[in-house]
């Protein structure tokens, strides 16, 4: 499975994701695009901590969907450590992770099949 979220934007587009920044933030919002290398997300709550610190609040977001305190957002794609859609609950297994040299990485691995 592909890692680089961009190359991801068909799978997330216009959907519900989280999103872990190395700031150690948190956001949950609609998935708008990805331009000038950064990640637009609307309609979004925002949390201090990476997933791991906001399991309860990711739960809830889950059950009965985020409360939005932020209209846009733009997020450098170099800043994001982990993205995912929120229905797949990522924080339980800590997937949807992203690193530049996973990214890298990839194309070398596919090669090899």
């Amino acid at each position: 499975m592909e890692q680089d979220p961009a190359k991801r934007l068909k799978e997330f587009h216009g959907k519900t994701c989280v999103v872990e920044t190395k700031l150690d933030q948190t956001f949950v919002g609609r998935c708008s695009r990805f331009e000038k290398d950064n990640l637009i997300m609307v309609d979004l709550d925002h949390f201090h901590g990476a997933w791991d610190k906001n399991v309860e609040k990711l739960e809830a977001a889950l059950s009965m969907g985020h409360w939005s305190v932020i209209k846009k957002v733009f997020i450098p794609k170099a800043d994001i450590t982990r993205m995912e859609l929120l229905v797949k609950e990522p924080w339980k297994d800590q997937s949807g992770e992203f690193t530049q040299d996973l990214a890298a990485a990839q194309p070398a691995a596919e090669e090899q099949d």
